[in-house]
């Protein structure tokens, strides 16, 4: 079975409606980190931000996310109930980020011109030997190392 990585923009295609994550759990054992959940959450909380109030920056948005907390009910449920779900029960493994990962990301980073989160994920992905990532990010297709697996 093949190993893939799942990327913030899957999670959040998944949330939006316009890609399942189930599609892609009998393709191969799922793998993630606590990097890409964080930004998955902070891009969601942005997204129904501009949704609600249009465009503003991120310091007001902040301040309507806590002013506004239960219009975020469905991101929270999200992260309490599904990705949580799919980790106990062994559909997506949560990979660690070590020190030597890290440095890794920021030889990545320059090499492929990628931006740090996104340095860090293919850092990971080396590290640990996978070298398929679901994502709809184009930036991945700079890293010879990784196949784009992308969403259905």
């Amino acid at each position: 079975m093949v190993d893939i990585f799942l990327d913030t923009s899957v999670f959040i295609e998944h949330m939006l409606g316009n890609y399942s994550i189930g599609n892609i759990i009998n393709k191969g054992r799922l793998f993630s980190t606590i990097n890409v959940f964080e930004e998955t959450f902070y891009k969601s909380i942005i997204l129904k931000t501009f949704e609600k109030f249009g465009k503003i920056s991120k310091y007001t948005a902040k301040e309507k996310y806590i002013k506004n907390s239960s219009y975020y009910n469905d991101v929270i449920m999200f992260f309490e109930e599904y990705v949580d779900f799919l980790v106990q029960d062994g559909c997506l493994k949560v990979l660690e980020i070590k020190h030597e990962i890290f440095m890794s990301s920021v030889k990545i980073s320059k090499r492929y011109g990628l931006l740090p989160n996104d340095a860090l994920i293919a850092a990971t992905c080396k590290h640990y030997g996978i070298n398929k990532i679901a994502t709809t990010d184009p930036d991945f297709k700079r890293v010879d190392f990784l196949e784009i697996i992308a969403p259905e």
